[in-house]
């Protein structure tokens, strides 16, 4: 597919993907900060699985969006 190629080839090589991955990292480690993974339910786990999966979804959108302006910009010029 040619957006997964220019994302592979091209944007998960830039600088902006290392801000993405401190972002994210920086988003999960407040999520994950109080959280006693010895003591914790399968729902509280289930729960926090989903929590982190809506960090990547707006992420990755957030990431999307900015690849496809760029995109869009250099296609206009």
């Amino acid at each position: 597919m040619l957006i997964g190629d220019i994302y592979n080839k091209i944007f998960a090589e830039t600088k902006e993907m290392e801000k993405n991955d401190h972002e994210i990292s920086s988003e999960l480690t407040t999520l994950f900060k109080d959280v006693d993974f010895q003591k914790v339910t399968y729902e509280e786990f289930t729960n926090l699985m989903c929590q982190v999966c809506a960090i990547g979804e707006r992420q990755g959108f957030v990431s999307g969006f900015r690849v496809f302006a760029k995109i869009m910009c250099e296609a206009l010029t």
